[in-house]
């Protein structure tokens, strides 16, 4: 029997990544066309009708055209008709396990989620043949099939993370809620907490709503205390806790303000602390209030972050998940206001929010939910019962949900927003945001590594915690392997051609058609998660995808700094930062400035040795070093975006009244 070849498996390859593009442009437009709320959860019926084996007709009619259309289309361009017949078998085979193994996904969720799985096994062998035919020294060719091999477990690890965190894109049925359900709306009965979230009897447990700040602008915080005093829920305190403000100036307004509201409501609701030293930072604030200041009575507490202002009913609709004992912590998205008008802060908002408004939510459905420091409420007895919060981590409202998680509660997160904050005005302090908030994950695993073991060997956690915490929280370290590891191979097989130890090398004609599908897809995927988040300008999409890149640097060097165990300083994230001039703006960018300088010139430099390279490789190694340059290149242009102030005078007003 002869050993195959690579070019054997081109049409698999062609027909699969027509499938996966199809079939991404299908779930968008077909989430569109069944006009899906978005507040999908354990209290929304969906719509039922004729099914056949669970799937409404019309859907299955649309997948059989789309399917025919790559089957037609790659037999055509390759002329291997009976070859495809191997890999849409396995694509249909793997639709029919649907009914014991995907019965909560959408046809397309179900479509997407098998030709991905399947484009990962065909990508690993075809990769395998392509190293096979390449004359390569042994011991290379040996690290080559390790690294493809790596890959294929780290894609299959990170397709099982997709189920959860596209479970937005991919579910049409849900276990949990997402909403929290408005005055006399029942729950669906599917949610295991529903009967009891839906009780008869009174549930006003006493709530202590903590406020941290420091050094913040009066009137912001003064602002948040006015929403907070306008709560519906009646049985609460606030306990507005100031540390380590040298200004009095900052605090005296505070203390002030609060005395103040106590005699607008007739009561004492507002406490105001200001407490000097106190050492660490938010989290150290937060365990002073913990530690006796609050309420002995209140068996909620709830976190707010000194600019959000929450939603008159954030309390009332809230409180009532907590009949459920084992319900430790509920957390609504973080969300922002005043950045229409600004090219900047509109960047930074729709980067936010398709984590914070589809990521989040599947991560939640499968168990996997966190708390992220504001518009948040804990089980106050389960917050003592773990030690607190964590002074040590970066992350310290991440963290407490793992120590929550392993005591044996369980958390939620609703994808409906609650409160809105600011967005920092500066790139500088964009990134320092962005430091602590990867920086903190990685400390968290180096520090809770052995909870996430399998439960022979550690507590049991509910749902897939301890996977998603664990691909989550080492995120940008993979990210960073994958670069360093991608450019060192591309550019030592370079090296290796120049130096007469390689032929130049002509890719597969198919690398190119895999390269454009693999690009559209994921444009179409993007599109997708921004429409859900309530995005719909593609303007606005490309300002988030621009503030995405422009992190990158930030990302994997605070995921390296993670690995430390040197304490890293606390910082607060300043919302109205001095921006300066051009020359202070781009003083936070020089790292970025100066690897887009190397990275476009090695494109440069591979794009002058076309010939003796090969052209179409020279050309993939310009794109690959062209592409990393561009993205690095993201971070000035973001610095100096951020010096323009909103072209809307409105919106420009209504930001300095907030400060």
């Amino acid at each position: 029997m002869p050993i195959p070849v690579r070019a054997d498996f081109d049409p698999w390859m062609l027909f699969l990544g027509l499938l996966t593009f199809l079939v991404a442009i299908w779930s968008a437009w077909r989430r569109d066309a069944d006009e899906v709320p978005a507040a999908v959860g354990g209290w929304i019926t969906l719509k039922g009708g004729l099914r056949i084996g669970g799937y409404l007709p019309r859907n299955i009619a649309e997948l059989s055209g789309l399917i025919a259309l790559a089957y037609g289309i790659a037999g055509a361009v390759t002329g291997e008709f009976y070859t495809l017949l191997i890999p849409l078998g396995a694509f249909l085979l793997a639709l029919s396990l649907r009914q014991t193994m995907g019965w909560r996904l959408s046809l397309p969720g179900m479509a997407w989620l098998s030709v991905e799985a399947l484009a990962l096994a065909v990508s690993w062998w075809w990769l395998c043949l392509l190293v096979n035919e390449a004359p390569l020294p042994f011991w290379n060719e040996a690290a080559l099939y390790l690294a493809v091999t790596a890959a294929l477990a780290l894609g299959y690890l990170g397709w099982i993370e997709r189920i959860a965190r596209e479970a937005s894109l991919t579910h049409s049925h849900w276990r949990l809620p997402n909403r929290a359900p408005l005055p006399g709306e029942r729950p669906a009965r599917r949610w295991r907490g529903a009967q009891a979230h839906a009780g008869s009897e009174a549930y006003d447990p006493r709530v202590s709503v903590h406020l941290p700040c420091y050094a913040e602008p009066s009137q912001v915080v003064k602002e948040t205390m006015n929403r907070l005093a306008a709560q519906e829920y009646a049985n609460f305190e606030v306990i507005v806790i100031d540390n380590n403000t040298k200004d009095e100036a900052l605090w005296r307004p505070l203390e002030s303000h609060a005395a103040a509201l106590n005699r607008r409501l007739g009561r004492e609701v507002f406490r105001f602390f200001h407490v000097d030293p106190l050492p660490g930072a938010k989290a150290g604030a937060l365990n002073w209030v913990l530690d006796g200041r609050m309420d002995p009575d209140a068996e909620i507490v709830s976190v707010i972050d000194a600019d959000y202002l929450a939603e008159p009913d954030f309390l009332s609709r809230l409180v009532p998940f907590f009949r459920d004992r084992a319900v430790g912590y509920l957390q609504t998205p973080h969300d922002y206001r005043d950045y229409e008008g600004s090219g900047y802060l509109t960047g930074c908002h729709w980067e936010y929010m398709p984590n914070n408004k589809v990521d989040m939510c599947g991560v939640s459905e499968y168990g996997g939910a966190f708390t992220i420091g504001t518009m948040c409420l804990l089980r106050a007895d389960a917050l003592r019962r773990v030690g607190g919060w964590a002074e040590w981590c970066l992350t310290e409202d991440s963290e407490v949900s793992v120590r929550l998680r392993a005591a044996g509660y369980r958390g939620m997160y609703l994808g409906e927003t609650f409160g809105r904050g600011l967005i920092p005005d500066t790139f500088e302090d964009y990134k320092k945001q962005r430091f602590r908030w990867t920086a903190g994950p990685v400390q968290q695993l180096r520090q809770h590594w052995k909870l996430f073991l399998p439960t022979p060997y550690a507590r049991p956690m509910p749902g897939w915690t301890k996977l998603l915490e664990v691909l989550r929280c080492s995120a940008p370290l993979q990210t960073l392997a994958g670069i360093l590891l991608g450019l060192i191979g591309v550019t030592g097989i370079a090296i290796a051609v120049l130096a007469g130890a390689m032929d130049p090398i002509t890719l597969a004609p198919i690398t190119w058609p895999m390269i454009a599908l693999g690009l559209g897809t994921g444009l179409v995927r993007n599109w997708h998660r921004y429409r859900l988040t309530g995005c719909h300008r593609i303007a606005d999409m490309i300002r988030g995808e621009i503030a995405r890149a422009s992190l990158t640097y930030i990302v994997l060097v605070s995921g390296v700094a993670g690995l430390s165990k040197k304490p890293h300083a606390w910082r607060r994230t300043p919302k109205f930062g001095e921006s300066g001039g051009m020359i202070s703006a781009l003083a936070c960018t020089v790292p970025e400035i100066v690897l887009a300088a190397v990275m476009l010139s090695v494109a440069g430099l591979a794009i002058a040795f076309a010939q003796p390279l090969g052209v179409s490789f020279a050309l993939l190694v310009a794109m690959i070093y062209g592409f990393l340059g561009l993205r690095f290149l993201c971070a000035p242009y973001m610095a100096l975006l951020a010096l323009r102030k909103p072209h809307d005078a409105k919106d420009a007003a209504g930001r300095e009244v907030a400060a």
